[in-house]
Parts: C-alpha cells; structure tokens; sequence
C-alpha cells in the first residue's frame, strides 16, 4: 500500500501546564491551582488588574493594620514586585480602574475603627509608578468597607451612610466631581460591586449576623435600582468581584456566623441565573477576586470570618478556558477557515482537502505525545478549531474521537486537549 505523507508541525510558545507530569486530561483546568506567594499576607486589600498585570495595595497585614504597600504580580513570570507605596495606609478600600489609572478610594487607615475611616481618593499611574491625590469622598463612610464599579469614565463608590442607609456617589474622572446618585436600597456591608453591559450589581454583604443573598442591579442612565435574583447562599466580606465573558464571579466570604467559604458563585446578568464553578483550593473571607483575560485569581484574604487575623499569603487560579462544559463546548465546523491573518495553523489549501485520512500527532508541554488516526474532515476541524483558539475565541479544549483506537472495553473513547498544553503537533496525511 503507498502512502504519500504530507507533514507540517506548528509551534507556538506555549505556557508550562500547572502540573508538569500531568496528562492534558488530568490537567483540564476543573480545579483551582496555586501561584507564586504574595510578598506579605494580605486581607482587604485593593486589588486592580491594568495592562494584563494585578496590583495588590494596602490591604490588613499580619499585624492586623493597615498598610501602605503596592505589589504587582506578572502572571507571564508567576512573579511579584514591589512598587511605589501608597501615601495613606489602608485597608477596606474600594478601587476602581479608569484610562488605565488605579483609583483607592476611603477603607480605613488602622485596624476599622469608625472615626479613621478615610474620605481620601489616591490614583496610581502603573506606567509612572507614581501617586497623586484626587477630590475627598463628600461623606465618611459608616463602616471601613466601601465598593465601586465603574460605567464609561465614572466611578460609582457604594458606602455605608448609616448602619441600614446606603450612602451612593459617582466621580467622573474627567470632570473630577463627585455627585449623589440613587441610594434607596438598605446598605449591606461587605457587599462586591461590578459592572457588565453599562449596569452595575451589588452582590452579598450584611452583618456578621444577618447576611444578605440578593443581587441589585443599577442603572446609571436611569439612576434606578432593579433587585434581581438571589445568590445561590448568603455571603459576605467577598469584598472583590471579577467579570469574565459578561459573567461575573465571587469567591470566597464569610457564609454563617462561623464559617468562611471556598465556594465560587456565577452570576449571568443576561439570565439572571446564578451557578457555581469547583471551589478554591482554601476558605477565604477577604480576598480579591480578579481575572486577567480569562484566568480567575482569589488572592489573600483570611481563613476567619474576621479577616483582621489568620491572614494569607496564598493564591488560587481558574482557567476559564478549560472550564468549558464538553458537552456544551461544541467542536467547530468543519468547513474550512478562510481567514487570510498570520497565526500558527495556517495550512495550504491543498493539505486542508478533506479527501483521505492523516495521524494526528500531538506533543504536550509536558513531553506527553498522543496519537490519533483521524479522517481529514475531522483533522481540518480540529485546525480550525485551534485557529480559532488561538485567535482568542472558542473553548479552550478540544475533544477528539479516538474511534477504535485503544477502545478496550469501553462503548466510545475521548479525548479533550487543552490548547494551552500543546508544544506542537504534527499532521501525517495519507491516501489508501
């Protein structure tokens, strides 16, 4: 039997899987998995994501104080640096992002005691590594814990006005004003604040003894607020949120009188459903949730409901990309790629025919190589796929049939492949 074999591999610089003897099965992103250490434990902080990079400030450190320090954690490198301190130690700070501009607004300046809450507004500039100050909050804050989320160029900063009475107020940052907004909902301490679509949602909080589950929703074009659907439990100190795909994610919190969660929520604001994804590999209350592209991170925090004492220094990461649901994560189409962009899958046009069969030979990061006779039809989808990926759309693993190949006792046998976990592969066409 001839055969005329057509070979091309493709390499593409590759991020090390979590596990370096792990099989791309056993590392398909369904579990958190552990980074580089913050420099100092940290709990309540102010964490900010700029320029693919998380700035941790302030924040209570093991003294159980405020603090005045900035670190920025690379995920390319898993590696933290120190930058310029911030001028006012703080803990229970919002923070808010705007032209790339991190923006600290109020926490308190020592352990929470009321009369040292602050009204300060500091901006970081990341590319100078410097600080300036901005217009003070119109109030102080009832309580240390502040949150804010930002629609267009405005930052709208959720406080307590009293212990019930939510206190609301917007700074435009071009403008530099602050002004009253819509504050007839009751106020919950503790809650997360995030926007999706131009509308805001605050999320959890209340009182160590009474915790509130409901999601608000806000509208700035309206100044109106809307209450949506309830969490999944009641939470609180969850202190940060992260949106991601237009879903937004809290992980972590206080969850009864007693105890602090590992559990992860979802909420869809364009379902108004709530779900979960698998828990941290620690219980925290007082961390920083936040996601940089579409790898979520819950940093710090405590494993007390208090999150003054018993502070960490860890840090958890969930991969998105592998999260995917197989049997929702459909495999591409078949039909071929028409795109005319650079990227590491492109092929002629005569080695995409779908005419024949190939061995599809694929190396991971970790040497693991894995071998697939597949009709072309299925090879070219598996290509477009990666494309796809690699462009930054589509799931980020791939399920392949291995058809009767090492079947053994079982019905049917598949494979998912994490794109990220590819070194390269190679296609081995042939015809009968």
């Amino acid at each position: 039997m001839k055969k005329l074999f057509l070979m091309f591999v493709i390499l593409f610089s590759a991020v090390l899987a979590p596990f370096g003897s792990a099989s791309a099965e056993e590392n398909s992103g369904k579990s958190w998995v552990s980074k580089a250490d913050l420099p100092e434990a940290r709990s309540a902080a102010a964490t900010a994501v700029v320029d693919g990079k998380i700035y941790v400030i302030g924040g209570f450190g093991s003294k159980s104080v405020a603090t005045n320090t900035t670190f920025v954690y690379d995920p390319k490198t898993n590696e933290w640096t120190q930058k310029a301190d911030i001028p006012t130690q703080r803990a229970g700070a919002a923070v808010a992002v705007v032209d790339e501009k991190i923006y600290v607004i109020g926490g308190t300046t020592t352990n929470g005691v009321r009369k040292d809450n602050s009204q300060k507004v500091e901006i970081y500039d990341p590319k100078k590594d410097t600080w300036e100050t901005g217009p003070d909050v119109p109030i102080k804050s009832y309580d240390y814990l502040v949150s804010a989320a930002v629609v267009d160029d405005t930052i709208h900063l959720f406080m307590g006005k009293t212990d019930i009475q939510l206190g609301h107020f917007a700074y435009n940052a071009n403008t530099k004003q602050w002004e009253k907004k819509n504050d007839k909902i009751n106020y919950y301490k503790g809650t997360a604040a995030a926007s999706v679509d131009g509308k805001i949602y605050l999320m959890g909080g209340g009182k160590i003894d009474n915790f509130h589950d409901w999601i608000y929703e806000y509208d700035s074009k309206s100044d109106s607020w809307a209450k949506k659907r309830k969490l999944k439990f009641r939470t609180t100190n969850i202190f940060a949120a992260a949106v991601v795909g237009k879903k937004i994610y809290l992980g972590g919190g206080a969850s009864t009188l007693w105890d602090v969660t590992a559990r992860v929520q979802v909420y869809d604001p364009a379902t108004d459903t709530v779900d979960e994804i698998p828990s941290l590999q620690h219980e925290r209350s007082g961390a920083s949730t936040v996601a940089v592209g579409n790898d979520l991170y819950v940093i710090g925090g405590s494993s007390q409901v208090k999150f003054k004492t018993r502070i960490l220094k860890s840090v958890e990461m969930f991969s998105l990309d592998d999260a995917n649901n197989p049997d929702t994560g459909t495999t591409p189409g078949n039909d071929n790629d028409s795109s005319n962009g650079e990227n590491p899958g492109n092929t002629d046009d005569k080695d995409q025919s779908e005419e024949g069969n190939a061995l599809l030979v694929i190396t991971m990061v970790n040497g693991l190589q894995k071998e697939y006779q597949l009709s072309m039809k299925e090879v070219n989808a598996f290509l477009k796929w990666y494309k796809q990926r690699d462009a930054g759309e589509g799931p980020g693993f791939y399920e392949i049939d291995e058809h009767d190949n090492n079947k053994g006792p079982f019905e049917s046998k598949k494979d998912y492949v994490v794109f990220k976990n590819i070194l390269m592969f190679e296609v081995n066409k042939y015809k009968e």
